[in-house]
């Protein structure tokens, strides 16, 4: 695998062989409120190296950086896209399957005034000022801005394959540097797992690799996850060169980055267990009050069907 292959580089050559090539002026850029952590700034060194010092990198570039949840992948992402601004990019796209999503990460890059915003104040590179613009198509935009279009790959697929006038059309790719940026990449699996030839073409998966990506060699497409199933052969075959930072839930744990977990079973019905969680849940609101911190315990109940989930929603109001 090729964060196995960087592993190796990294314990020859000492534990600043990556972190030592992070360039000021990204950390500049950044919303000095977020401090990378020594994780992140590996991340942002292997993401330099591969461009600037690996002798097997491949273009169109596809990588992927494997992140637990709550390690700050969206940080990653906006040094990213400074580093490749440096490299001469300007044209971004981020998409990704949830609505939600995409409003988040707009906030993150595009308002100043959110408390996530990841940017600096004001992005300078040398005596140039840069600013980050939402755009809609590539088609005259400013050369010298971060222009980023933000889809959900739905809307994506939609507007590659029925074009309009003034929308985004494949024609607009050719001959433009893109660097794509997927959000929840392992949803990025259709043409991996399908096999049938003659369906390839309705994925939204082969719009983007295919109409897209594949436009212009020069064209990057960076993938984020925290979930990726390797133990599918033809999912871990496709990845083994890709995948360029490995920093799963294991390891975020082993650092106490992440909360502790703790599970907890029981031989029981499943009212009865929904009673065992409250009276938990209740015991450990009582052990704060008696040391005056404010706790509210939130207790999930998980169903297979909507069905099934009204049953024991009734059942469950019945028992208390």
């Amino acid at each position: 695998m090729l964060y196995q292959t960087f592993n190796s580089l990294k314990e020859a050559h000492g534990e600043d062989y990556f972190t030592s090539r992070i360039d000021n002026e990204i950390v500049q850029n950044l919303n000095p409120k977020f401090k990378l952590r020594e994780y992140q700034k590996e991340a942002l060194g292997r993401f330099d190296f591969y461009f600037n010092g690996y002798q097997k990198k491949q273009f169109p570039a596809q990588l992927l950086f494997h992140m637990a949840t709550g390690s700050g992948k969206t940080l990653v992402m906006a040094a990213n896209i400074l580093q490749l601004y440096k490299q001469g990019y300007r044209n971004f796209i981020f998409f990704v399957n949830s609505v939600n999503i995409i409003e988040k990460t707009k906030d993150n890059f595009l308002n100043p005034l959110s408390e996530k915003y990841l940017f600096a104040p004001k992005i300078k590179f040398g005596e140039k000022q840069v600013e980050i613009k939402e755009v809609q198509t590539f088609e005259a935009v400013n050369p010298e801005d971060i222009n980023i279009l933000f889809a959900t790959t739905s809307l994506l697929h939609i507007r590659i394959n029925n074009p309009k006038e003034n929308a985004l059309t494949e024609e607009e790719f050719e001959g433009k540097d893109i660097v794509l940026i997927s959000d929840e990449a392992h949803h990025v699996q259709a043409i991996t797992r399908n096999k049938k030839e003659e369906e390839l073409e309705k994925t939204w998966e082969y719009t983007v690799l295919k109409k897209i990506f594949g436009k212009n060699p020069k064209n990057i497409l960076l993938e984020f996850t925290a979930t990726i199933d390797l133990g599918n052969e033809g999912i871990r075959k496709k990845y083994e060169d890709k995948i360029i930072f490995q920093y799963d839930l294991k390891q975020f744990r082993l650092d106490k980055f992440s909360k502790e977990i703790e599970v907890l079973q029981a031989d029981l019905e499943p009212i009865d267990r929904a009673l065992q969680s409250v009276i938990l849940s209740q015991y450990r609101r009582k052990i704060a009050e008696k040391y005056k911190l404010h706790l509210k315990p939130v207790i999930l109940f998980k169903s297979k069907s909507i069905k099934e989930s009204k049953e024991n929603y009734e059942g469950f109001l019945a028992k208390i």
